[in-house]
């Protein structure tokens, strides 16, 4: 059978595995991003998640046609493509060929953007790339004992890897934020879920010093996010860093001198030109294989500005995409994201200014894909309030609940009224 262009021929025969024999994921890793078809990708991050659950191709395409993608597409037809090749042999060959061929054709490409533009981005992108492809893929070989060993380490020796918050969002976190989390915190415009972030990042790195926090800002220049870091460490309002020179002291020149040289000794980084989510996870993967997993913390501001590579998807199957990679990321590297998210509407007309996980905008999907869904609110209707609460209304690895906290706009300091938290019930 001839390849089809749009399902090159090693692709085919990898998904002919995922479809047929989901059970091969218990000893082979399969990164969707080794697909070039997209709805291969989509399929296989499907199957990633749930494929050993079903045992045939019927139960995963059944099951897949109930997803918000799998609405989308036209399931019966992926899967006949899939069907109609020959069947191959041994998984573990095919995935190592799945695996060449995406490298290949990465490297090709980077090497081609760092002829026109050979920037050390482009170079260190590409050196990075041929690395990766020399190395061997260990993650097609699952060790159960490693596991077991894991596991009964864990009995005796306390867990170090959590980046710290807050003191009562840690405790419900079970000790803080763990690797392979995606957190989504929603708000409502103008609450405060910016400025909830940073506070987040900078505790994370007043905890420890060695951590990276990375900012993906695509609402706000990386200027105005440093200036509302500025406040909230010097204690000078945030109006006064537009045009300092005019508006400041002596004296609060003095101390934002000193405030800024301290924050520029952390790495505290905000990353306003990225507006793509292949831009994004390329950035994400380099720093978090730089540091290392417990080491890098990366926060998007805000998931609903993310681009695609697909001008054909609305605003739902951009959010699906972008909120699905997200989550990959976190596996993949063994990292903590952070993701802002804008609410709909309809929290403001109810009697209640509490938000629930229906209120996430556009999609389902990012509550599907999210470790831990948290909302910020006021407690009541008046925009001068300066209480929040966060209602944790999603943790697969930890305890719901409602924090308090007090918010200084006017330097942009966020800071935990109680440790103590006050249970959900559902």
């Amino acid at each position: 059978m001839p390849t089809n262009t749009n399902f090159p021929q090693i692709e085919r025969k990898a998904m002919w595995f995922l479809i047929n024999q989901p059970q091969v994921l218990e000893s082979n890793t399969v990164d969707e991003n080794w697909f070039t078809n997209n709805s291969y990708r989509i399929l296989a991050s499907f199957i990633n998640l749930w494929g050993t659950r079903y045992k045939n191709a019927e139960q995963i395409a059944a099951s897949f046609s109930d997803t918000p993608f799998g609405k989308r597409l036209d399931v019966q037809k992926i899967i006949n493509s899939i069907q109609g090749v020959d069947r191959p042999l041994d998984p573990k060959a095919t995935f190592k060929e799945l695996r060449s061929y995406y490298y290949t054709r990465m490297i090709k490409e980077a090497a081609l953007n760092a002829s026109k533009d050979p920037s050390d981005f482009n170079l260190d992108h590409l050196d990075m790339l041929r690395d990766e492809a020399m190395r061997t893929d260990t993650q097609t070989d699952h060790d159960n004992s490693e596991l077991v060993n894991d596991a009964l380490e864990e009995l005796n020796t306390p867990t170090t890897g959590f980046i710290k918050t807050y003191a009562g969002m840690d405790k419900l976190l079970g000790g803080g934020l763990a690797p392979n989390q995606l957190m989504v915190i929603g708000a409502r415009p103008s609450v405060g879920k910016t400025a909830f972030a940073l506070n987040i990042g900078m505790n994370a790195i007043m905890y420890d010093s060695n951590l990276t926090v990375e900012l993906f800002s695509l609402e706000m220049s990386s200027k105005q996010n440093m200036h509302r870091i500025y406040a909230a460490n010097s204690g000078i309002a945030l109006n006064y860093w537009k045009n300092p020179a005019v508006r400041m002291s002596a004296s609060q020149k003095q101390a934002a001198a000193e405030t800024i040289k301290q924050i520029g000794d952390i790495r505290f980084w905000s990353n306003d030109r990225l507006v793509s989510i292949d831009e994004i996870s390329s950035v994400i993967k380099q720093h978090a294989q730089r540091f290392g997993s417990g080491h890098y913390l990366a926060i998007v501001d805000h998931i609903g500005l993310v681009e695609t590579d697909n001008p054909k998807q609305d605003a739902r199957q951009s959010l699906e995409e972008v909120s699905r990679r997200l989550k990959l990321l976190t596996q993949n590297l063994k990292i903590s994201i952070i993701a802002l998210s804008q609410l709909n509407r309809g929290v403001e007309s109810r009697e209640s200014n509490e938000p629930q996980l229906r209120d996430l905008r556009e999609t389902g999907a990012i509550e599907q894909d999210a470790n831990i869904v948290g909302f910020l609110w006021r407690p009541s209707e008046d925009p001068t309030d300066k209480n929040l609460n966060l209602s944790i209304k999603k943790n697969r690895d930890g305890e719901l609940g409602k924090l308090e906290f007090y918010f200084q706009k006017n330097i942009q300091k966020i800071v935990e009224v109680s440790h103590d938290v006050e249970p959900i019930h559902e």
